[in-house]
Parts: structure tokens; sequence; C-alpha cells
């Protein structure tokens, strides 16, 4: 029913109090949908770079919970919420050792690059997304 990703908070990742940098959630949620992306056998370099499809952000909400630091291992765990005709609704719940540190809903457009408008998704990659929920 999920998909989870690992993330080691680092340096990087901090700002001058120690805690994670509220943008910097946003590109370990990226990475957590690239990787899913991948898992299902759609990674970004075809999807993008060879089909000239594309995933933007429609819709972003977070609840952040509690403050991530330096060397924590965030688990980023992915769930879909809703399958649209032409948008993903996704749920990812951002943990470390059991306490929840974010909730975030993210709504991605599948659209074709050129023109930037939403199409359909394919019905083998709604498959593909359908099956990987189930297996979780």
């Amino acid at each position: 029913m999920s998909f989870t990703h690992r993330h080691k908070v680092g340096f990087a990742d901090v700002d001058p109090a120690g805690i994670v940098f509220y943008p910097r959630y946003f590109e370990m949620i990226n990475a957590t949908i690239e990787d899913w992306f991948r898992s299902i056998g759609y990674g970004f370099d075809q999807m993008i770079l060879q089909d000239g499809f594309g995933v933007p952000t429609a819709t972003i909400q977070v609840d952040f919970k509690a403050p991530s630091r330096l060397d924590d291992l965030v688990e980023l765990e992915l769930q879909l919420v809703r399958l649209g005709r032409s948008s993903i609704c996704l749920q990812v719940n951002i943990q470390c050792e059991g306490e929840l540190r974010a909730v975030v809903q993210q709504t991605l457009v599948f659209i074709r690059m050129e023109g930037n408008k939403p199409v359909r998704i394919p019905d083998s990659l709604r498959a593909r997304i359908e099956r990987s929920m189930e297996d979780s």
C-alpha cells in the first residue's frame, strides 16, 4: 500500500538552528517520487527524455509536525490517495524512529512536455501505479 524512501539528513539539509530547512523536504519528496516511478519501471529518463511526458506539481500541502535534525534517518512513505484521469494525488508521511515529522499531500499532473497540457495517464502506466500500491 506504500513505497518508502530513506534519507540521511546531511549538513546541506539543515539551517543554522540545526534543523531541516523546510525547502529541503521538497527535494526529499521529489527524490521519493522519482524513485517510486523508477520502481514501477517508468523512470524519469524514459518518461521525460524518451517519451516526452512530465509530472509537474499542481498542488502541495504540508503539515509540519516536528523538526528533523542533522544525522536523522528520515523515512518518506509514499501512498496513493487518488488516481485520476490525468492526475495523481499522493500523500507522503515523513517519519524518524516512529515520530511523524511532516504530512504532505501533493497532486501531480501528467502532461505532454510539448505544449505543456494535461493528458490522460496511459493505461499501461495506470496499471503499473495501481499494481505498485496493491503489492506494497
